[in-house]
């Protein structure tokens, strides 16, 4: 009986196409292909086998005895046998003269096309779906027109390498069939090496039976000068990954394979790509020769996992959408660009969302769903799930939270891969750990990683939830705060925390989030992902279930006074806010939502909710604002009336007159306090909008008198507190006073900027630019005024962005030192106050009398 070769195996499966009059197999071609070879056999071989064979469905084992004897007998043998016995007959009789150049790229393209027609099946987005990579353009644009014989594409897993080098190769094999260069491209994954290495031949000579030479010739016997026409000859392994082969098959592989290399590198037609994930090339490339001139590696794009293929662009993703979906509406965000840079990331959302493909649905919560979803499908529905969970437990057990050293030694864990080795090769399979060795001559080191940052992140929130009975409580939020102090991991984790409490009915103790040490923007993090976690589940819920009943009773004290706050405000923050109404709110609460409400469409100059907040504040009743020192109704109305008619409300300064002169005492309890200062502060921007620097003053002075909190210079209240006084100080003119409280600020950002969210950064920008005027250091204003764009984009506060831009443009000694770009400046501030109906002149009339 002859053996099986996956040479000969694959060139029956053409010549079952060609039986079937079929150029190209699509996995819907199956089921017919079946019936025929029924009808002509009568013998079955079914639809499930033929999608196997073709690539339509994974496949780990060859096809059996029966199944390529019935395939065999279908294009016109007797069998397996007789197909092998006469293939090798006419490769015997095959005469030299006749294996010219263009006969060899004829085998070398149908060995392509089942390869790229296997490729494409396995794409996690169908792939005329998909897009070609313009990186990959510049990458062997260099590669062929420098004296390089091999180059390589490493990145992890489902970054794109795979898909990105169909494309290339489709487009070489559409250029030779209009003639338009005589390149020969031989391409094939690893899936086909593994057959080699199991028969005992060698590679090469594999390689030459292949492309119907018999072991004696080489291809260099060929493709010498008078037979050879101008073209290249590229030899294309995807996917040369470790974890696929057993035991030393790989290395030998390698050895065989640079054996091919030296041999033919000398040969300027010879080019040969391989695509490998940068673990493996970082662990294998000593072998391959790497630093050999002949290799070419590319630009490393990612040191720290040695990638050398670039994630997506923003141009990259909005293209793919389109492609995906021609009729969406695409709007990239940061947030949206940052997440779906990564095409793995990317694939995933698309599997959940094909039916109805956009990016509407996208939220702070999407890429924690997608890798829920990818751990469940690959880790615990898998194969050996209870090994895989224990593997990583153990892991995450070996790791150093106070070095922050997270790459776990492979000497201290090896006897784990003795009890869990299936399992760990399949977390390796599957791209969640990989290993990598940085070895050198005196130091062994080769350390366990995570695929990503993300899966480390659930990994380790897995982890300290199983060593607190998987309980969401005080002690859990104690244990984060103590073991990732100052860490960027500790956000991560705490959302990995919230997402497991909500689907396991442990809401109830959101309360404990406040004990979490959280800097202003990871707190900020935090609330607009718990707003978007709140409106999906609200959305999802079903007439039964804990959630229901979570949403049909006020939100707990400790959780609502923690989400206030004015530091937090942006676009995203208006989402969070909005979930708080979902719940059943005390009148109190709903003032302070709607208050907040009302404070960021002021600020974004949206005076349509602005408007639509203010009638749900006078639905409430006058009994109901008694708990309010200062009303924000009067508060929001007054700026309201400013906007609108250009109008101060006198009876509202009467109370803030009354207020500063027999202020309260602060609030003992910590929510009251919040929920006082937010007050206190839209009051301040009250005064501050209508331009009342000496009441503001004498307000912000009975402020702290009546404050007997401590108040800390990284509290956003006293930071707060600090730029209105700064701003009153700016309108009255007061150089010393304003820079002093620059200065502080200043030194603050410099060792906390990370810790600033997008709104105090707009407002210490702005506190640059006014103390620049004042001291006439205009030279530096087009650099701060750049910074409080981005700074404005980003939380959608266009007031503060006016106001600043309004004091600039009517500063003649300031316009005459770049006239061209004030004009530009003033263009745009005229053209913004227009598209939100207001008047320049509300910004210039200045009005500072108490």
């Amino acid at each position: 009986m002859a053996a099986f070769s996956s040479q000969l195996f694959e060139l029956l499966k053409s010549y079952v196409l060609a039986s079937s009059q079929l150029e190209r197999i699509e996995a819907s071609d199956c089921k017919i292909l079946s019936a025929q070879i029924s009808d002509k056999t009568s013998h079955t071989v079914s639809e499930t086998t033929l999608k196997r064979i073709y690539g339509f469905a994974v496949s780990k084992f060859k096809p059996s005895l029966f199944t390529i004897d019935v395939l065999s007998n279908y294009c016109g043998y007797t069998g397996w046998e007789d197909f092998c016995k006469k293939q090798d007959k006419q490769a015997l009789n095959a005469s030299n003269e006749n294996l010219d150049w263009d006969s060899l790229s004829h085998k070398a393209a149908k060995i392509t096309n089942f390869t790229l027609q296997a490729l494409k099946n396995k794409s996690g987005i169908p792939f005329n779906q998909s897009i070609r990579r313009n990186f990959l353009d510049k990458h062997f644009e260099t590669f062929l027109n420098g004296n390089y014989a091999a180059t390589v594409l490493t990145a992890p897993p489902g970054c794109g390498k795979t898909i990105a080098l169909c494309h290339w190769i489709d487009e070489k094999l559409a250029l030779n069939t209009t003639a338009e260069n005589n390149d020969i491209v031989l391409f094939f994954s690893s899936n086909a090496l593994m057959n080699v290495l199991i028969s005992g031949k060698d590679f090469n000579d594999w390689l030459l039976a292949l492309l119907g030479y018999t072991i004696e010739d080489d291809i260099i016997s060929l493709l010498d000068n008078t037979k050879r026409k101008e073209g290249n000859f590229y030899l294309i392994i995807d996917g040369l990954d470790e974890h696929m082969f057993k035991n030393n098959w790989f290395e030998l592989l390698l050895d065989q394979l640079m054996d091919i290399f030296s041999f033919y590198q000398s040969h300027k037609w010879f080019k040969m790509i391989l695509t490998m994930r940068s673990a493996n090339w970082t662990n294998n490339r000593h072998l391959l020769d790497y630093e050999h001139t002949k290799w070419f590696t590319g630009l490393i794009v990612d040191q720290q996992t040695g990638s050398n293929v670039p994630p997506f662009n923003l141009q990259e993703i909005k293209y793919l959408c389109l492609k995906i979906n021609p009729d969406m509406q695409v709007q990239l965000t940061a947030d949206i660009v940052n997440s779906f840079n990564n095409p793995l990331y990317f694939q995933f959302y698309y599997k959940q969302h094909k039916d109805n493909f956009s990016l509407s649905n996208f939220d702070h919560t999407s890429i924690y769903d997608l890798i829920s979803t990818f751990v469940l499908n690959k880790i615990y529905l898998g194969h050996y799930a209870s090994e895989k969970a224990l593997l990583l437990k153990s892991l995450i057990e070996n790791i150093d939270f106070r070095a922050r050293a997270y790459d776990v030694p492979k000497l201290r864990v090896n006897s784990l891969f003795n009890q869990h080795g299936q399992a760990y090769k399949e977390l390796l399979s599957v791209g969640f750990l990989k290993e990598t060795n940085t070895s050198n001559d005196s130091h062994f080191n080769t350390y366990i990683q995570f695929g990503n940052k993300n899966f480390l992140e659930l990994a380790i929130a897995n982890k300290l939830l199983q060593d607190n009975n998987n309980r969401f409580d005080e002690q859990l939020i104690e244990l984060i705060n103590h073991l990732f102090i100052n860490s960027e991991l500790k956000i991560a984790i705490l959302k990995w925390c919230v997402m497991y409490a909500i689907k396991n009915n442990q809401q109830k103790n959101f309360l404990y989030l406040s004990n979490a040490d959280l800097d202003h923007k990871e707190k900020s993090e935090l609330i607009f992902f718990l707003g978007d976690l709140f409106n999906r589940n609200y959305t999802a819920q079903s007439n039964m279930g804990p959630m229901v009943n979570y949403f049909k009773q006020d939100c707990s004290d400790g959780l609502f006074y923690y989400l206030l706050g004015i530091e937090f405000i942006n676009a995203d923050y208006k989402k969070a806010l909005q979930s708080l109404l979902k719940f059943e709110l005390s009148d109190h609460k709903k003032i302070l939502t709607y208050t907040a409400l009302a404070i960021t469409a002021t600020l974004q100059l949206d005076m349509a909710s602005l408007e639509l907040y203010l009638v749900k504040l006078n639905n409430f009743s006058s009994e109901s604002y008694l708990e309010f020192t200062i009303s924000p109704l009067d508060c929001l109305t007054s700026i309201y009336y400013f906007f609108k008619y250009g109008i101060i409300k006198k009876d509202f300064f009467v109370k803030i007159t009354r207020f500063y002169f027999n202020p309260p005492q602060t609030a003992g309890n910590p929510d009251q306090r919040q929920a006082s200062e937010l007050i206190y502060l839209l009051a301040g921007y009250t005064l501050l909008i209508c331009q009342k620097p000496l009441k503001m003053l004498r307000y912000l002075n009975a402020l702290q008198k009546s404050n007997h909190k401590t108040l800390k210079d990284n509290d956003s209240y006293t930071f707060f507190l600090k730029i209105l006084t700064a701003d009153s100080y700016f309108l009255l003119g007061k150089v010393k006073e304003l820079k002093t409280i620059h200065d502080h600020i200043a030194d603050l950002f410099k060792t906390k900027e990370n810790s600033f969210t997008s709104y105090m950064k707009l407002a210490f920008y702005s506190l640059k630019i006014k103390k620049a005027i004042l001291s006439r250091e205009y030279s530096t204003i087009p650099s701060n005024i750049k910074y409080l764009n981005l700074a404005s984009d980003k939380s959608g506060n266009k007031f503060s962005k006016i106001f600043t831009i309004n004091l600039v443009v009517n500063q003649p000694a300031i316009i005459n030192q770049d006239p061209a770009f004030y004009k530009q400046l003033a263009y745009n501030n005229a053209k913004l106050l227009r598209e939100n109906g207001l008047s320049s002149e509300l910004f210039s009339k200045q009005d500072i009398s108490g």
